[in-house]
């Protein structure tokens, strides 16, 4: 029944500091339960705080110094040292207010001994349960149509056996569209992602990336392209580009002569497209490989 939690922190130290306390007002007994944080900062503020609060002294945290090696990555690292036979991929913005949360969670997972992914209600700041979708990138299904498709990254439950069997997330995502795919190649190995509706955990979220800028966009987006890439044929791939390139030329065109009307959301929409159109663009003239992440 025991319990290893892998958060990535970038920038979001005070978040996982308030995570933390609550994990301590948790039922789940303290040897049933570790968390390993991926440090992307590389830096020592994270220990730091966690020895300030004293918050080393009621959990067992082990926390591991990297680059900013995005999402996936630093949490196949954690996953690596992890020892309990259950992840909970944790978002470093999580507020856990039932105190019974993770006990009832673990509980779910023994009752369910084949399960591939799990989550719980996941509530935003307007109590909207955004932890589940029906189809994924494009609206596309891949033959699950009418069913669960994906589960939110933000929080999802793993038994460590199957996360390393299935080979973790795919490093070739930064950042974003990486859930998708974990949770897409858990159903094409016929195991399923079930949905725990009695409970629930909010999820602020925007935490690590809260500035939607040009950048913002073209790591999205290149996360999108990336995973159609992926899972798309190749015809169907193709067709996607040639979709998108004439709908970005569209969208850029039409908000720049808005543009001088100085209203915020033409020009936001303006970045957001000339973000597409220059990941388009890149794609079209170089091979798809520059979409796969390469460490520096």
């Amino acid at each position: 029944m025991g319990l290893s939690i892998l958060i990535v922190n970038y920038n979001t130290e005070q978040f996982i500091v308030n995570f933390l306390h609550d994990l301590t007002k948790q039922t789940i007994g303290a040897s049933c339960l570790e968390v390993i944080i991926v440090n992307n900062s590389n830096n020592n503020t994270m220990q730091s705080l966690i020895e300030q609060n004293n918050l080393n002294l009621n959990l067992n945290i082990q926390v591991i110094l990297s680059e900013n090696i995005g999402f996936g990555r630093a949490m196949n690292v954690a996953a690596s040292v992890a020892s309990q036979p259950h992840l909970l991929i944790a978002n470093p913005d999580l507020v856990l207010a039932d105190h019974h949360y993770l006990q009832e969670l673990l509980i779910q997972a023994e009752s369910h001994p084949q399960y591939g992914a799990i989550t719980t209600q996941l509530l935003d700041e307007k109590q909207q349960d955004l932890s589940e979708f029906y189809d994924y990138e494009f609206h596309e299904t891949f033959g699950f149509k009418n069913q669960i498709c994906w589960f939110s990254g933000a929080l999802l439950l793993i038994r460590s056996e199957v996360y390393q069997h299935i080979g973790g997330f795919d490093p070739d995502f930064f950042m974003y569209c990486e859930d998708e795919d974990i949770c897409l190649r858990l159903k094409q190995h016929g195991l399923p992602l079930i949905k725990v509706n009695h409970l629930q955990i909010s999820h602020i979220g925007g935490a690590s990336e809260p500035n939607l800028c040009h950048n913002y966009f073209s790591r999205w987006y290149r996360s999108q392209i990336l995973f159609a890439y992926k899972h798309m044929s190749a015809d169907a791939f193709n067709v996607l580009l040639r979709k998108l390139q004439r709908k970005a030329r569209y969208k850029c065109m039409t908000y720049q002569l808005l543009k001088p009307f100085g209203i915020a959301r033409y020009k936001f929409k303006l970045t957001q497209w000339q973000a597409m159109a220059e990941i388009l663009k890149k794609t079209q003239q170089e091979s798809t490989d520059w979409l796969k992440y390469t460490p520096k």
